[in-house]
C-alpha cells in the first residue's frame, strides 16, 4: 500500500495549469523519490528572476536583526529605529523594506490595516497558531461559528496574545476568516465553520433573474469569502450556511450557492431592484476570483425568450459567446430550448450585466453608445514563493481541494508564484 501507483492525468493538469513543469513520484513514507522533489524544488527556484539580485547591505542588516530576534512581535517604531540604526533616514524606505520582507515572510507587516500596521509580527506562527486556537475551539464549533469578543479572553489565554488581541481578532477579519454581525456588538461568525445544511425558506420564483458561473476548478473558500464580504446583507443574520447564503437589500433578495460536485456557483435575485443587487454580487465573486491565479469561471447567460423566461432552468448562453457575437454585428441568437425563437444579444446582456461590469471589455458598450474608452495595460507581475506557516498542511490542502498524502507531487508556477501539491 505505501508504495502504490496512482495515475495522474497529466494532459488534464495541464489544461487547468498551463505551466504545470513536471509529475514527480514520492513516497513520504519511506522518503522514496524525496530527493528528486527537492532537487527540482530548488532547480527551479533558482530559475526565478530576483534570485541571486544583490540587495543593499543595509536591507540584509536589517533582515538578520529581526530572524535574530526571539520576540513573536515588534512595535512599528521599534522597526523603524531598527532601520534607522542601519542607514535608513527616510519612512518611505524604511516601509518599503516592510514590505519587502513581508512579501518574503520574513515578517507579516499589514500596512494598508490601521490597527494592524502598527505591528510587525517576527514569528508568522503565532498568529497562525492563535487564529486555530479560535477555529478549533470546541465551543465555537458546537455554536456554528459564532463567537464573542469576551470568550477570546478564555480562548487566548496564553500570556503572549494578551497585549495582542484586538490585533489577533483584526488579522481573522482581514483574511476573511470571521465577521461582526451586523448590529450585535461583539459577536462574531467564522463562516468556516457554518452549518452544512441549508435551511429551509420561502423563495418567489417568478420574474427571476438568474446567473450561473462554472469551473474547470473551483477552489473551496469563494463562497465563504463571499459570506464574509456581504454579511451586512445576510438576511435575518440566519439564512447561511457553508455553501450558500440569502442575502436581503432594498427589498430585494439574492440566493448565492455553490455546487461544489458541478463545479458550479448559482445566483438568482428577486424583487424591485433585481440587476442592481446582482450587479453588487457579481462584483464582489468577479474580485474574489481575480485573486486566484488562472481561475477563469464561465458566466452563463439565460435566454430570456417566451419560454424561458420565468423557467428556473432557462437555456443559457456563455457570456463569451454573446460578446462574439456583438463584435461580429449579429443582433440575435436562438434560443436552443423548446421555442427556437431569435432573441437579441444586447437585450441578453443588458437582463444581467450592468454596462460598468463590462470595463473588462468596452468594445460591446463602445458598440451601445459610440463612446471610445481607451484600453487598460496590463498589469505587472510580481514574482515571490509562496508557502504556508504553521503546520496545517491538511487543512490548507483541504481549501485547496488538494487530497493530502496522494504520493505524487505537482511543481507548478503561477504568474511567477512557484508551488507544490500533493
Amino acid at each position: 500500500m505505501k508504495d502504490r501507483h496512482r495515475e495522474i492525468n497529466e494532459r488534464q493538469l495541464q489544461g487547468r495549469f498551463g505551466n504545470l513543469k513536471e509529475t514527480l513520484p514520492t513516497n513520504l513514507a519511506t522518503n522514496r523519490g524525496l530527493p528528486e522533489v527537492l532537487d527540482a524544488i530548488k532547480y527551479q527556484i533558482c530559475r526565478l528572476p530576483h534570485i541571486g539580485t544583490a540587495l543593499p547591505k543595509t536591507w540584509v542588516q536589517v533582515r538578520e536583526t529581526l530572524e535574530n530576534d526571539p520576540r513573536d512581535y515588534i512595535d512599528l517604531t521599534e522597526f523603524l529605529d531598527i532601520c534607522q540604526d542601519n542607514g535608513f533616514t527616510l519612512l518611505k524606505d524604511k516601509m518599503q523594506l516592510s514590505g519587502y520582507l513581508h512579501d518574503l515572510g520574513v515578517c507579516l507587516h499589514f500596512q494598508e490595516d490601521s490597527l494592524l500596521r502598527k505591528t510587525v509580527i517576527l514569528n508568522p506562527s503565532w498568529g497562525t497558531d492563535a487564529v486555530y486556537k479560535v477555529l478549533d475551539n470546541h465551543a465555537v464549533i458546537h455554536n456554528r461559528g459564532r463567537f464573542r469578543r469576551a470568550d477570546l479572553d478564555a480562548i487566548w489565554d496564553d500570556p503572549k496574545y494578551a497585549d495582542k488581541q484586538d490585533e489577533l481578532l483584526q488579522l481573522m477579519i482581514s483574511f476573511k476568516l470571521c465577521y461582526q454581525i451586523p448590529d450585535s456588538p461583539g459577536a462574531y461568525i467564522s463562516p468556516h465553520l457554518l452549518a452544512e445544511n441549508q435551511p429551509e425558506y420561502d423563495w418567489e420564483e417568478a420574474d427571476n433573474l438568474i446567473l450561473r458561473y462554472t469551473y474547470d476548478f473551483l477552489p473551496k473558500g469563494i463562497v465563504t469569502r463571499f459570506i464574509v464580504a456581504m454579511h451586512p446583507w445576510i438576511e435575518g443574520q440566519e439564512l447561511v450556511w457553508k455553501t450558500g447564503v440569502i442575502l436581503d437589500k432594498d427589498q430585494t433578495r439574492a440566493e448565492v450557492i455553490e455546487d461544489y460536485g458541478r463545479r458550479e456557483i448559482k445566483l438568482r435575485v428577486s424583487g424591485r431592484h433585481k440587476k442592481e443587487l446582482m450587479t453588487i454580487a457579481t462584483h464582489e465573486l468577479d474580485k474574489i476570483h481575480d485573486s486566484f491565479n488562472r481561475l477563469k469561471p464561465s458566466k452563463w447567460i439565460p435566454c430570456n425568450c417566451v419560454t424561458c423566461g420565468d423557467s428556473q432552468e432557462p437555456h443559457s448562453y456563455p457570456l463569451e459567446t454573446l460578446r462574439e457575437f456583438a463584435d461580429s454585428g449579429q443582433a440575435t441568437i436562438q434560443c436552443q430550448r423548446s421555442s427556437y425563437e431569435m432573441v437579441n444579444v444586447l437585450g441578453l446582456i443588458d437582463d444581467v450585466i450592468a454596462p460598468e461590469m463590462l470595463a473588462a471589455r468596452p468594445d460591446i458598450e463602445r458598440r451601445r453608445s459610440g463612446v471610445e474608452f481607451p484600453q487598460e495595460s496590463e498589469a505587472a507581475q510580481e514574482v515571490y514563493i509562496s508557502y504556508a506557516w504553521g503546520g496545517r498542511s491538511e487543512e490548507i490542502a483541504d481549501q485547496l481541494d488538494i487530497p493530502s498524502g496522494t504520493g505524487e507531487f505537482r511543481l507548478f508556477e503561477t504568474s511567477g508564484t512557484w508551488g507544490i501539491r500533493g
